[in-house]
């Protein structure tokens, strides 16, 4: 079958004809893949700058691929959840099987560091035709989402983020008096596909919300902004105000530590994006503005089977709310054969980018 392929931690992506017999056991399902969507980590591992990727024990390559939409073509004789037809999004990391974490279905919180990501570390990816997987990896999605259930992978970070804030600011009565978060605003710096499903996600929650970057909007990015009724910020001409949740997917120290002093008392700053090669100083008054503002920091990334499954409900919600907005962050669409240059550099302008198989 066709598979993009890389060689870590060597650059470099090749589309090729690999000899690859999965069987389907008892617990397995067989899945043909319909999507998949490019992201700074396929890219960071193509250019060889993720240099933890790794490819499964006993290869030599690793299949690329993470984000995935596919539809069940197969199904063992002990799988009660799926049937032939069903449209199913694989979830991303694997548990070590030893720490508490992963053992109860939390390996995004894996304490040992020894987990495995399909299409990152240790396991195949689905940038190819078909893959198999057990039927416990596996989320099902309304078939009425099939044209952005491709989108469900990323926003499964976000949700297991917002887990992360909720729990974090329950240290204290941190909504409106009339329960909500209307009081509240959230600024988000980067306005990628994580920064738009940030946005999204804050905008459901009640959050006046500020997309920021440092350039005029592209038209599909002020699409999304403008129908959630958010804001852009350009940060070369405009400034903002004192912020109460301060969202990084940028990883760049010189985006958000500039904007530390300017986070309320209380307020969090979540870290979710990463990059290589910026630097920039914090200062000894940053440090007391976060000490003497109680200000909570919260690293995020991966997330559990019960954030995919939450995502799933979302984009139901916002693909009735917001018609074609989804659709618009899906920027192009490429064959296998096209994928590979797209897979080196991202193109100006590029929100989402996917593979149909």
């Amino acid at each position: 079958m066709k598979a993009i392929i890389v060689y870590p931690p060597k650059a470099g992506v090749w589309l090729k004809e690999i000899d690859f017999k999965e069987k389907v056991g008892s617990n397995g399902v067989l899945v043909r893949t319909l999507e998949n969507g490019m992201c700074g980590t396929d890219r960071g591992i193509v250019n060889g700058t993720l240099t933890f990727s790794r490819p499964p024990d006993g290869y030599d390559f690793l299949v690329l691929g993470h984000e995935t939409l596919g539809i069940v073509e197969e199904v063992g004789d002990a799988v009660n959840e799926f049937k032939k037809g069903d449209i199913v999004v694989p979830i991303v990391r694997r548990g070590c099987n030893s720490c508490f974490n992963c053992i109860i279905g939390r390996q995004d919180y894996c304490e040992t560091g020894k987990f495995r990501e399909i299409g990152i570390r240790g396991l195949h990816g689905t940038m190819r035709e078909y893959f198999t997987d057990n039927e416990e990896n596996l989320v099902k999605i309304p078939s009425g989402l099939r044209h952005v259930g491709v989108l469900l992978e990323p926003l499964s970070n976000i949700m297991k983020t917002f887990e992360e804030i909720e729990l974090m600011q329950r240290r204290m009565i941190w909504n409106c008096n009339d329960s909500s978060y209307e009081c509240r605003n959230a600024a988000i710096l980067g306005s990628g596909p994580i920064g738009l499903l940030f946005a999204l996600m804050s905008a459901s929650k009640g959050f006046e919300v500020f997309v920021m970057n440092k350039r005029e909007p592209f038209e599909a990015e002020l699409k999304v902004v403008e129908a959630i009724g958010a804001k852009f910020i350009d940060t070369t001409k405009d400034e903002l105000g004192e912020i109460d949740l301060l969202i990084d997917t940028t990883g760049y120290p010189s985006a958000f530590i500039p904007l530390l002093k300017k986070i309320k008392n209380n307020g969090v700053l979540v870290l979710f994006g990463t990059a290589s090669g910026d630097q920039y100083n914090l200062s000894t008054e940053d440090v007391n503005h976060i000490v003497e503002s109680n200000i909570a920091i919260i690293g995020a990334v991966n997330a559990s089977k019960k954030n995919f499954i939450e995502g799933a409900e979302y984009l139901n919600s916002w693909n009735s709310k917001y018609p074609g907005v989804l659709e618009s962050m899906i920027t192009k669409k490429l064959k296998p054969e096209d994928s590979v240059e797209y897979l080196k550099n991202k193109p100006k302008g590029e929100i989402k980018t996917i593979i149909t198989w």
